[in-house]
């Protein structure tokens, strides 16, 4: 981007993205999700920030009964960085929903400091490697995950304890993330997934471990 306002402008959002806790993306219905905007997406992911999308001027889109669930497909597909984020359609010209952004802030907020016990974890990777099990390599040797547990919030960071992280692949991290989500919810904020192989995992425990795999 040029050097002049734009420039100001977006370096100002990284700033207040760094500052905050949720961020309100705020998208121009009539124009779509920008490159600035998928810029901004990809920012608030790194940050780690719970996000809403604010998505402006709906009363000034023609609709039908499908509109709102295309336009939404739509857009989490352009802002993909961000797809657990959730969305409101409003009008600050009307304000038709604007009443309601606050309260999609808290939940936001809520999830993104939200903690989730050990034991539910490992039920829901229990559930996930039972549906799925882990990749195994071509000599024979199959991934193996021990145990989970959430190590942080802000956002939620949860620890996968495994026999080699290495033997997990894209997809499978994606599946894991998506069963996290499906079962534990964190609608509205981001969460890391640490894929930890068995030497880490032994020296944060002081030895050796004989923890039976989930």
């Amino acid at each position: 981007m040029e050097y002049g306002p734009e420039f100001f402008g977006i370096n100002r959002a990284f700033k207040a993205i760094r500052r905050c806790d949720v961020v309100l993306l705020v998208i121009d219905a009539v124009d779509g999700a920008t490159e600035q905007d998928q810029k901004l997406a990809g920012r608030i992911a790194e940050e780690g920030r719970a996000c809403v999308v604010v998505v402006n001027k709906w009363d000034a889109i023609e609709k039908d009964n499908h509109t709102i669930y295309d336009f939404g497909r739509e857009l989490k597909d352009r802002l993909y960085f961000i797809d657990w984020a959730e969305m409101i359609f409003v009008s600050a010209q009307t304000g038709q929903r604007v009443n309601k952004i606050l309260d999609q802030v808290d939940q936001a907020a809520g999830q993104h400091q939200r903690r989730v016990t050990t034991a539910v974890v490992n039920e829901v990777l229990e559930e996930a490697v039972g549906w799925r099990s882990p990749p195994a390599t071509r000599q024979g040797r199959q991934g193996k995950i021990y145990y989970g547990t959430q190590v942080s919030s802000q956002p939620p960071t949860i620890a996968l304890f495994v026999n080699d992280p290495e033997r997990f692949n894209d997809n499978y991290r994606r599946y894991i993330e998506h069963q996290v989500r499906q079962h534990l919810g964190f609608a509205g904020t981001p969460i890391r997934l640490l894929w930890r192989g068995k030497k880490v995992r032994e020296a944060e425990q002081g030895g050796p471990n004989r923890a039976t795999h989930v």
